[in-house]
């Protein structure tokens, strides 16, 4: 992730304010409305993936990490301009890779 990990809190809270009852009966005796921030969204994850295999864990993991609905990443310009730049080279080259698609025409089209 390339910034704090603003997403993956947010969704942490979101789930412990709908799911408090279980996730504090889970930590008796322990006030986990006193520990830090991080360590309260630790906490919470815990519980999420106390019972989770491998596989569930990594998939669950790639939607907690997902960018928030109508916050999906844009692309930077170098990007654009990397993926222009590769459109336009597979453009010119001809189906069989052998340069470009017109080598060998002797009229326009």
């Amino acid at each position: 992730m390339d910034g704090p990990p603003y997403p993956v809190a947010l969704r942490l809270y979101a789930i412990a304010e709908s799911r408090w009852p279980e996730i504090e009966a889970h930590y008796l005796p322990t006030n986990i409305l006193k520990l830090s921030p991080a360590t309260f969204c630790n906490a919470v994850y815990a519980w999420c993936v106390l019972h989770m295999d491998p596989e569930q864990r990594e998939k669950w993991d790639l939607l907690l990490e997902a960018p928030l609905p109508g916050m999906e990443a844009r692309p930077t310009d170098r990007q654009i301009e990397d993926e222009g730049a590769a459109f336009m080279a597979l453009l010119a080259t001809d189906p069989q890779g052998r340069g470009p698609a017109d080598a060998g025409r002797t009229g326009p089209g």
